[in-house]
């Protein structure tokens, strides 16, 4: 009996994942016209996340095109894992590290109902504005508040 070196095949893993859209692009290549999707997920509440990214040429595509899939729109993707990174290569040659791991997806497609909710307008509004707040200002605001808060009359009946 002579022992054989045996091959490995990749195993049928399937990866889930429920996130917001971070970026969405097309980008056009020698191979054609496709979306480049990136999802941010959290593992673990409080947590930084972790990137997501995928192709897809097919409805995602249309739905880019027409605006229904803006950053932070809710999706749930399935596919298989090509590749985990936590690293990069910049500009000098030296390997830093990403601000969130990345998992690519290959073969990745939005299940039935994977489509989420919508960012309502008063979130992207609220996230881009940032303000101090000083304790002699909050105090300033809740006496102004104080001032035009409405004075309740009894009802006679």
């Amino acid at each position: 009996m002579t022992q054989t070196q045996l091959r490995s095949f990749a195993n049928f893993n399937t990866f889930t994942v429920q996130g917001r859209v971070s970026h969405a692009e097309i980008v056009n290549s020698k191979n054609g016209t496709f979306l480049a999707v990136t999802l941010i997920s959290n593992a673990l509440n409080d947590d930084e996340g972790m990137t997501i990214t995928f192709n897809s040429s097919n409805g995602l595509l249309s739905l880019f095109e027409k605006g229904y899939l803006p950053t932070g729109r809710m999706l749930v993707v399935t596919g298989h894992i090509a590749y985990v990174r936590e690293t990069y290569t910049d500009k000098s040659g030296e390997i830093a590290m990403l601000k969130r791991p990345s998992i690519h997806l290959v073969d990745a497609q939005v299940p039935t109902g994977g489509l989420g909710a919508l960012p309502s307008k008063e979130d992207s509004n609220s996230r881009h504005s940032r303000r101090v707040v000083r304790p002699s200002d909050a105090q300033k605001e809740a006496a102004v508040v104080e001032e035009k808060a409405p004075t309740l009359e009894p009802i006679a009946f």
